[in-house]
């Protein structure tokens, strides 16, 4: 009997063991079901904007051998009717009259309003009723509406209509500024006086009205873009419809409706209209990016030698152009004087060594090379590459966007002292407020695309790369005290550009060269900390880093549902390789804890 009990127990204790084991084995691991997850959802909307614009088609023969050709016609099914041509010469005829005779003794119907009124003249060769009647719209102006099978025909006089076009109910402003200034002269009032105390400011960046600052020489750039759909709309609509007695725009942005009573000539006129905005303002660009830093070889000192990009095998060409060049500041010209085949598409070869010298300002190039890669391994033969972002946006037609990337930091912007000093003058109070401002740090970039029809954008492109530190100064407010105060030392790398590219050329900016000089200190180990003659044992060198910025852009139309499904693709193939070099990000309950 107990041995029967222990047998029972043993399978009992078999059997929870096994489901243990099973429940463990069909769990995911905790850092890739995430992963998991989401290149399993990747893939699924893959397949289905595959699935959606490109229909599964069947072999030829395939389609022979289910369904063979049926030869058997049958006459008048299926078969588009073929409008009737005649001639028609008519002259001062009654209006509603010839309306009527147009449709005798054909199976077309005409419907026409009882305020139809007046006579129409006219001698047409060959045409058809439809022909007809758009005729004797354009030149008398009675309008006509399709009706099954036949026509309705309506007076020229005031009618109202509704239009809907899609847009957000937003209002978008813009403002790009670069600045160059050799030098600023500030005037400050007089430090004003009060009974018992007095008052003195120090600043720079947020000057106030007493201020008055004058640059001495430079120059500046400012690129505003503005956006108010709905107002812009407004105005356009009623300049097409005129200001005469009756005629009236009524726009309602939050439900995107435009009731517009007019003339039947002139509502024609604003459903044109807004066809063509609407189908403008739907265009859209997917902007793809990469921000790069050359650090320069020892061969290539003076900035990347852009002449050996040439003609490529496949059909690759570059469209240049010159924003600076090294002797136009000493002997007034461009190195590209005279040189009128250096930057012909047709003839790349002809490039040589002076354009290259004239390539060390800033330019920009277009590029019909299809993707970054050619033009990456391209950079790595002239030094080493360095990734700064590699940002990917969206954005429709002439809308502003922007990709920031960086960390934001405080420093002291503005100083202000208030002396208070008692009336016998044997005592006084100091106090100091200070300003803080936060400066960036990192990678930013915005762009204005504009589409045309042909899939010709144009950018505006305002890329800068700027690395704020820290510097001490000693201000002395007074003989006996002394405020620190850490202000911004900015470096700054910055372009303001318009540049024209077809839907997947790569846009290159570059020639924003930069010098870094850092002190590299090698030592024997504790021989080098030793006091007088730790510098025997230590070496110290200083190390000058130059270094070319380089920024690509490549904007790519989206025309269709394809440009969506290559784009998700690319995607998925990139989350991939991702998980595949490594494994997938932990994530875990404890991170929702």
């Amino acid at each position: 009997m107990k041995h029967g009990k222990k047998s029972i127990q043993h399978v009992v204790l078999m059997i929870i063991t096994a489901l243990l084991l099973t429940s463990c084995a069909s769990q995911l691991p905790r850092g890739g079901s995430v992963a998991d997850e989401i290149n399993k959802n990747l893939q699924k909307n893959t397949r289905q904007s595959t699935t959606k614009s490109k229909p599964e088609i069947l072999p030829p023969e395939v389609s022979a051998a289910l369904m063979p050709p049926l030869n058997i016609e049958f006459s008048g099914i299926n078969q588009k009717p073929i409008e009737r041509r005649f001639d028609i010469t008519v002259d001062h005829v009654n209006a509603r009259t010839f309306f009527m005779s147009l449709v005798k003794d054909t199976p077309y119907n005409m419907v026409t309003h009882p305020d139809i009124k007046g006579k129409i003249s006219l001698s047409m060769k060959n045409a058809t009723i439809n022909e007809v009647m758009d005729t004797v719209r354009n030149i008398y102006g009675y309008e006509f509406n399709r009706i099954n099978n036949g026509y309705e025909v309506l007076p020229a006089k005031l009618r109202s209509k509704i239009f809907t076009i899609d847009y957000l109910n937003v209002k978008r402003s813009g403002l790009s500024n670069v600045r160059v200034s050799s030098g600023q002269v500030q005037t400050s009032q007089k430090n004003r006086s009060g009974s018992g105390r007095t008052g003195s400011r120090s600043g720079t960046n947020n000057s106030s009205s007493s201020n008055r600052s004058t640059a001495v020489s430079g120059s500046q750039v400012s690129t505003r873009s503005v956006s108010n759909f709905w107002t812009e709309l407004t105005v356009a609509l009623q300049a097409i419809i005129g200001n005469e007695e009756g005629r009236k725009v009524i726009i309602n942005a939050q439900s995107g409706m435009v009731v517009v009573r007019a003339m039947p000539a002139e509502l024609r006129a604003v459903s044109q209209y807004l066809r063509t905005t609407q189908d403008i303002i739907e265009r859209q660009v997917i902007l793809e990016a990469k921000i790069l830093e050359v650090e320069l070889s020892d061969g290539f000192q003076s900035g990347v030698n852009w002449s050996a990009l040439g003609k490529g095998k496949n059909g690759d060409s570059v469209i240049a152009g010159q924003f600076g060049g090294s002797s136009v500041f000493t002997s007034g010209v461009s190195n590209l004087q005279g040189q009128t085949d250096a930057l012909n598409p047709t003839n790349l070869a002809s490039l040589r060594s002076d354009v290259a010298s004239a390539f060390g300002g800033m330019f920009a190039m277009s590029l019909n090379i299809g993707d970054f890669t050619g033009f990456l391994e391209f950079l790595k033969t002239q030094g080493d590459v360095h990734v700064l972002s590699s940002p990917r946006v969206s954005t429709v037609n002439n809308q502003k966007a922007v990709i920031k990337v960086g960390t934001d930091e405080f420093f002291v912007t503005d100083v202000n002292t208030n002396t208070n000093t008692a009336l016998g003058g044997a005592s006084a109070n100091q106090s100091v407020n200070v300003e803080l401002t936060p400066f960036f740090s990192g990678v930013a970039l915005d762009v204005i695309p504009q589409i045309s029809e042909d899939d010709v954008v144009t950018l505006h492109i305002h890329p800068s790369v700027s690395e704020v530190t820290e510097r001490v100064k000693q201000i002395s407010l007074s003989s006996i005290s002394q405020l620190s105060v850490p202000l911004a030392l900015s470096m700054i790398r910055e372009s303001d550009s318009i540049v024209r590219a077809r839907s997947g050329q790569v846009v290159v900016i570059g020639g924003l060269m930069q010098n870094q000089t850092r002190n590299k200190k090698t030592s024997v180990p504790l021989f080098g900390d030793l006091p007088l003659i730790g510098g025997l044992f230590r070496h110290e060198k200083k190390i000058t880093r130059k270094s070319e910025l380089v920024i690509l852009l490549r904007p790519i139309v989206v025309d269709s549902d394809n440009v969506w499904t290559d784009e998700m693709q690319k995607v998925t193939e990139r989350f991939e390789r991702i998980t595949h070099l490594g494994s997938p990000p932990d994530v875990s309950d404890k991170a929702a804890e």
